[in-house]
């Protein structure tokens, strides 16, 4: 059981941002259907350049991160039947997720005005790479250019004068999918209470200026991006690199509350004598000043040190964390933020659960059923039986190449 226990999704969708949205609705209990082309998700192989291993037996390591607690159909979809088969199973289902181009959907007879005037109550779900108009409306869209470069994601992040920031792939997807399944969860209320259908989209692009949105209002009051570290929007929020070579991030954000507290906890007494320093006012003047004066300091102390001293201090900071370190953080471990599965060699392989948590009734666990992603068409014959087709057609529809399975 779950939150969307009996909400059918069916996805027909590729590589993470759309998959991922239906992996959350999964994780609430919907039953989700991923359409695949008999070649399959385009993610099946790019795994493999983000260093996922190679798939043995049952299971596809790099499939599983966006797609557990999922049924596989994999269908021909430019073969009529293959089409009226989709068309059938759409009948069926309360939401449709998608990451095609919407000119792609209208070729296919897929976009929300037609599927609409055929199933009113249908949800139609969209993830756009820049939006339903404007000069880019059909322009591919991937977290890496929509997401990172036109929404200003990699020049927020970089260090001034220096290259964008080499964009963490999927980054901007996950996001996407999440803001998407938020949306979704408004139309399966509204389609309750209505037995109307609706559409919900989401674009990559908005995803990343919505994000930014705190720094985007006063762009005309000098808000600027990208900063170096050394001139932010305050000497106690930025980083300080360490005796041993690590990075600390501070977050002294209410200066005036915490300049007592940090000044002894760092051993920098000038930011209560100097007064380029005590009061925020002036801090903010010299804020590179100010930098200078702490970086000495941190760099008189090992990673270690530093956080037994400010975490007795009570001072807002954390480390600045390696993948590696977070594969293995006893928090993240603790609130069952992680898990793993074993891989070849017996290396392990580390997932991250959805981060939307219910205390009365918890969502539904990956390892829970399959405990897996789908092979490609490993339901399909299940899937296409519960249609109404017998075993003949479907033997048929198998001889033609109309579906894997």
């Amino acid at each position: 059981m779950g939150q969307l226990d009996g909400v059918k999704v069916v996805e027909l969708a590729t590589f993470i941002a759309a998959p991922s949205c239906a992996r959350i609705l999964a994780s609430y209990g919907a039953d989700v259907i991923k359409v695949e082309a008999p070649r399959g998700d385009d993610l099946r192989t790019a795994a493999r350049q983000y260093y996922y291993p190679v798939p043995e037996g049952d299971e596809d390591l790099g499939m599983n991160v966006q797609n557990f607690n999922k049924r596989d159909l994999a269908i021909n979809l430019k073969d009529p039947k293959g089409m009226e088969a989709f068309l059938k199973l759409l009948e069926t289902a309360d939401v449709f997720i998608t990451n095609n181009r919407v000119k792609s959907l209208v070729k296919m007879g897929l976009d929300y005005e037609t599927l609409h005037k055929k199933f009113p109550r249908l949800i139609h779900a969209s993830i756009l790479g820049y939006g339903e108009e404007g000069p880019l409306k059909d322009k591919p869209g991937f977290d890496y250019t929509a997401y990172f470069a036109r929404g200003g994601i990699a020049n927020s992040l970089m260090e001034k004068d220096t290259s964008p920031c080499n964009a963490a792939s999927g980054f901007g997807d996950n996001y996407a999918g999440i803001a998407l399944s938020s949306g979704i969860c408004a139309a399966l209320y509204r389609q309750a209470k209505t037995g109307e259908g609706e559409r919900v989209t989401v674009g990559l692009f908005d995803t990343a200026i919505y994000g930014l949105n705190w720094l985007l209002g006063p762009v005309n009051y000098g808000s600027e991006l990208p900063m170096t570290r050394k001139h932010t929007n305050s000497a106690t929020c930025t980083t300080y690199k360490t005796k041993d070579g690590r990075w600390i991030q501070l977050a002294v954000i209410q200066y005036m509350k915490s300049i007592e507290t940090l000044s002894k906890a760092i051993e920098v007494p000038e930011m209560l004598t100097d007064e380029r320093f005590n009061t925020y006012e002036a801090m903010l003047q010299h804020i590179e000043e100010l930098v200078d004066v702490i970086e000495k300091a941190f760099a008189k102390k090992t990673l270690a040190e530093w956080q037994d001293i400010l975490t007795k201090a009570d001072v807002p900071f954390e480390t600045v964390q390696t993948m590696e370190e977070i594969a293995n953080d006893e928090q993240a471990w603790a609130n069952d933020y992680i898990f793993k599965k074993q891989g070849p060699g017996g290396k392990d392989v580390f997932y991250v659960r959805t981060p939307i948590v219910f205390t009365e009734q918890p969502a539904v666990k990956e390892e829970s059923g399959r405990g897996r992603s789908p092979k490609l068409g490993e339901d399909s014959v299940e899937i296409l039986k519960d249609l109404g087709y017998d075993d003949a057609t479907i033997e048929e529809f198998k001889n033609n190449g109309v579906i894997v399975g």
